[in-house]
């Protein structure tokens, strides 16, 4: 398959077209490592992520420690988020993200969040649960795929009538499982989307250059696809239209872990 990013600038060069080229211009890029744990179900998380921001904010989680902005990316600034490249493939993304948040978008529904991040987090796994939830009604099975483990959506999960499975590319997780449930290495996880009815796919795969290989798979065997992006949340229309996901729910900046609102922007191939 064809590298994602590629695919996505060739669909962003044509549907720009017509579009002003001031909306495209990279005003901002961001750097930021934290450590947080807004719920008891979820790990302790030590991340790092890339904002790049246009009219919106573009997204690429990374790495721990791996994505300062420096003097090197400088010369980026004023420049057109559609023509630029980044220093690794996560400002890449951070900077796509930016310039397709600059696109007319028509999610298929819109959820509001507020409240604590600890209050947002159980209502985002709640929806992303439910969506999935929706398709796996659809295809009358009951095994579950969780990749890229995000404990509140195992939590939540197990609520329900299904068989999880769940991989990562943490070592601890991979040791220690999640809420009882084992995790494989993020390398099996192509395995795991063949032998699911649905998988539960992070956006962060993109950033590990992943998802092509788990969009392949469901291909391959018939796999509904639900993607639950931070990373890249302004591809989500394209995820569908493009790449015939079938549902993705996309979180844009400010995301949960901020007090306030919060939106997450649900796509479905399907119009129901």
């Amino acid at each position: 398959m064809e590298d994602i990013l590629e695919t996505l600038r060739g669909v962003l060069a044509e549907r720009s077209r017509d579009l002003p080229d001031a909306d495209f211009r990279l005003r901002g890029m961001w750097s930021v490592d934290y450590r947080a744990q807004p719920t008891d179900y979820e790990r302790f998380m030590v991340y790092s992520f890339v904002l790049a921001q246009t009219v919106r904010q573009g997204c690429s989680y990374a790495d721990f420690g791996s994505v300062p902005i420096g003097e090197a990316s400088d010369g980026l600034i004023g420049k057109d988020a559609r023509l630029v490249r980044g220093r690794s493939r996560a400002e890449d993304i951070a900077i796509l993200d930016a310039a397709f948040g600059a696109l007319p978008r028509t999610p298929t529904h819109v959820v509001t969040v507020d409240g604590s991040p600890e209050e947002k987090a159980v209502a985002r796994a709640r929806t992303v649960v439910d969506e999935t939830m929706r398709l796996l009604r659809l295809s009358h099975g009951r095994k579950v795929a969780q990749i890229g483990v995000m404990g509140n959506l195992i939590h939540h999960l197990q609520r329900e009538d299904v068989d999880i499975t769940a991989s990562d590319f943490d070592p601890h997780l991979i040791e220690n499982g999640v809420l009882g449930v084992p995790v494989v290495p993020g390398d099996e996880s192509a395995r795991l989307v063949a032998e699911s009815d649905v998988a539960l796919v992070c956006g962060e795969t993109l950033a590990s250059h992943t998802l092509e290989g788990l969009l392949a798979a469901a291909a391959e065997h018939g796999t509904r696809l639900v993607i639950f992006a931070v990373t890249g949340c302004h591809f989500a229309q394209e995820y569908v239209t493009t790449f015939g996901i079938d549902t993705v729910i996309a979180e844009p900046q400010p995301q949960y872990l901020f007090q306030g609102t919060s939106i997450l922007e649900i796509y479905r191939k399907d119009a129901g």
